[in-house]
């Protein structure tokens, strides 16, 4: 596959992505968007459904561990949140990408970060009808869940093995 470079290759890229296939996320960054008169609103409408897809994609991933996984522990509930950070990598590196423009970019990580603290904020106040020992622990973990704190993939123009500070053996 290439990048995308039309709004039909977009389409089909954001249709993927929307759905969680993470491989095609490099090559969306390495894509160009021509916007004219045209096609300007329509890109705009498509980038921000994708993104609402993926967002309620990992909302319901998320919704999935925390109901199904038996949280007994402060330790289970560090692993939950741990499994959402992961999930949520992806998400924020698609706010991130080179081809949108600065102003998309800023609206899409504000909805992303106000959309993370309502989360937390619903944990937090579920988690706090439940009184035990464990509370402090817990509400450490909630902590974690930021979209700051959240380290995303880079891309794939980097060298796979670079290690930095590391020697490279050559046989």
């Amino acid at each position: 596959m290439k990048a995308p470079e039309t709004y039909y290759e977009w389409k089909e890229m954001l249709d993927k992505f929307s759905k969680g296939q993470d491989d095609i996320i490099h090559l969306m960054n390495e894509g160009t968007v021509t916007l004219d008169a045209g096609t300007a609103g329509r890109f705009m409408i498509l980038f921000e459904e994708a993104y609402k897809k993926r967002k309620q994609l990992w909302m319901d991933k998320f919704k999935n561990v925390s109901q199904y996984k038996h949280i007994r522990s402060a330790s289970d509930f560090s692993v939950v949140i741990s499994q959402a950070k992961d999930s949520l990598k992806n998400l924020i590196f698609y706010t991130e990408l080179k081809p949108f423009n600065n102003e998309l970019k800023k609206v899409l990580k504000d909805d992303l970060k106000s959309f993370i603290n309502e989360v937390k904020k619903s944990l937090k106040e579920n988690a706090m009808k439940d009184r035990t020992n464990q509370m402090n622990s817990l509400l450490l973990a909630f902590d974690n869940l930021a979209v700051d704190k959240v380290s995303t993939p880079v891309s794939n123009s980097q060298e796979g093995n670079f290690i930095p500070n590391k020697k490279k053996i050559i046989f």
